[in-house]
């Protein structure tokens, strides 16, 4: 109930803008930005207080939300700008037959792009473009380009294979359906052919694989996998929505205007209830990973499983939530309705991290005063005390990263939808200088160019960062950065005492040689001891022995991968 109160006050300023701007006699794209610019400042704010908020979970979700939405926004920009020249160029005109032959020709040139880029990026093919960087930098490049291309190509499949259900699939519900074992065959056997061409090029050189070619065979598919989910997905809730409203949406899942309003409170809650189903078959599925030891060779069919589900959910709730607010009839212009949608789901999706997560501990002693609201927003809804997934924590985080990732996707399409529909309104404006087409790429690659590196140099790299927090290395690392900010803290103090910082410097030295596992010196240097002059004489600090002994005891306290980052330095 607590999202009611936002659904309200978007739909309010949604309402009240046009009927200022009456007398003026808006246009459809000033009406979208106005109420685009007001909504955008509480939400950018939204996203300070969450990539900031003294939880770490609560900072790790937010930044794959984040992550995630840009990730979407880019690929769906790119693809869509790309896709109408072909539509212009070479379908326009043809019969269904060319058509849908064209749109197959168009995914596999996508597929074999992703393929070429990830051996590049990953550098499998460094003996015919030179050395490449350490696997750090590697990994961080391959996962960039990998995400950005495999939902390209997963845009493209929909596109390609939502042209065979469109054209000689649409009879019935169920006949639409047919579209999701034939796509999945017909992926497959792409997938199969790209597996044996990888192969054959790891071979080539020294007749083994290195660390490059299995990071560029594994990166590779992980995207594909990502392809078929997203993919599969869109086509089976494209057959859901034609079995509830009677009418089939086109290629992209759009209805036309009058069919878009008609739908009734039963219809949406069908809808969003079967996204329900999909969450529910996901943490079966996941419930079955754990108990079941899955063969290595179904080891890519679950994966591809877990994201057909995924994705299943969020298109299930991004349109159940689409058909709730065209009902309500508050407008007649598209661009400000896609603007509206988006800032609805934007804001109930960044406040339904909160539910996903603990949230801040009530009887925390340093917790921030802007964490009290949290206090009534979660209640007994927060999902790892109450164990609403499962007493097995790995079911629960493994479900949460789900509901995470179907969160950045609802948020990432919705505002793609708004944006490509100010797009086509902007093109259209401009037709008499630049062919629509024409000037909807331009617009589209240049969004692309600025949003993607912001997202590769800066989102990515922190997303990765705490992601790793909830490995034993990189909780380590956290810990330790944790510190040397507290060390640094002390050094800028004008009132800090010279002892305390002496002290410091010894500790941190302490906490780095366990972050690193580096031995003590004195542990193979015995002679060599470690003094400190004080009030009351020379004494032996952080000897090897107190260190070992101080290094066990923390490894037990931290056991379980996920450390407390409350800590303190001279504490």
């Amino acid at each position: 109930m607590a999202s009611w109160p936002l659904v309200r006050a978007v739909l309010a300023c949604a309402i009240l803008v046009p009927v200022l701007a009456e007398e003026e006699e808006s246009s459809p794209v000033a009406i979208a930005i106005s109420v685009m610019l007001m909504g955008s400042i509480g939400f950018q704010m939204l996203m300070f207080y969450l990539v900031n908020w003294p939880d770490r979970d609560i900072q790790r979700y937010s930044w794959q939300v984040i992550s995630q939405t840009i990730s979407i926004f880019c690929a769906v920009l790119l693809f869509q700008g790309c896709n109408g020249m072909v539509e212009e160029k070479l379908i326009k005109g043809s019969s269904e037959l060319v058509e849908v032959g064209i749109d197959m020709a168009q995914m596999i040139f996508w597929l074999v792009c992703m393929q070429v880029v990830l051996a590049i990026t990953s550098g499998a093919l460094n003996e015919w473009l030179g050395a490449v960087d350490d696997m750090e930098k590697v990994e961080l490049n391959v996962k960039s380009w990998s995400v950005l291309f495999s939902h390209v190509a997963g845009f493209a499949a929909i596109n390609a294979w939502g042209s065979l259900q469109q054209k000689f699939l649409n009879a019935n519900p169920w006949q639409a359906l047919l579209v999701v074992p034939l796509g999945s065959a017909g992926l497959f056997l792409l997938y199969h052919i790209f597996d044996l061409i990888r192969e054959k090029i790891a071979h080539m050189d020294d007749g083994e694989k290195d660390e490059y070619e299995e990071k560029w065979d594994e990166e590779t598919e992980e995207a594909e996998n990502d392809v078929a989910g997203l993919c599969m997905s869109f086509l089976t809730v494209q057959a859901i929505r034609f079995g509830i409203s009677g009418f089939m949406p086109n290629q992209e899942g759009i209805e036309p205007w009058a069919v878009a309003i008609s739908h009734s409170p039963h219809q949406c809650h069908l809808l969003i209830g079967s996204g329900l189903i999909f969450f529910i078959l996901t943490l079966a599925m996941l419930n079955l990973t754990r108990i079941w030891e899955v063969p290595e060779r179904l080891d890519r069919l679950i994966d591809i499983l877990n994201n057909y589900l995924t994705f299943g959910l969020s298109w299930c709730l991004f349109y159940g939530v689409r058909w709730r607010i065209c009902a309500t009839h508050f407008t007649h212009e598209n661009a400000l309705l896609m603007v509206a949608i988006a800032l609805f789901l934007s804001g109930v999706s960044f406040l339904f991290i909160f539910v996903l997560d603990k949230g801040v501990n009530v009887t925390e002693p340093n917790r921030m005063p802007a964490t009290c609201f949290m206090d009534g927003l979660a209640g007994d809804m927060q999902v790892e005390d109450n164990h609403l997934f499962g007493e097995d924590s790995e079911i629960a985080e493994g479900a949460t990263e789900k509901m995470i990732t179907g969160l950045g996707i609802l948020i990432g399409f919705s505002w793609e939808q708004s944006f490509d529909t100010a797009v086509d309104v902007v093109a259209e404006g401009l037709r008499h200088d630049c062919p629509p087409t024409i000037s909807k790429m331009l617009m589209s690659i240049c969004l692309v160019v600025i949003v993607f590196p912001a997202w590769r140099i800066y989102i990515l790299p922190t997303e990765r960062e705490l992601s790793e927090e909830t490995t034993e290395e990189g909780a380590e690392k956290a810990v330790l950065k944790e510190y040397a900010k507290q060390h640094f803290d002390l050094f800028l103090h004008g009132q800090t005492d010279e002892s305390d910082l002496d002290r410091a410097h010894l500790l941190m030295k302490r906490h780095r040689r366990a972050a690193h596992g580096i031995k003590h010196p004195g542990s193979h240097m015995p002679q060599l001891k470690h003094l400190m002059v004080t009030s009351s004489g020379i004494v032996e600090v952080d000897a090897p022995e107190e260190h070992r002994n101080k290094g066990e005891k923390k490894k037990k306290k931290n056991a379980g991968h996920k450390k407390d980052l409350s800590v303190s330095l001279l504490g």
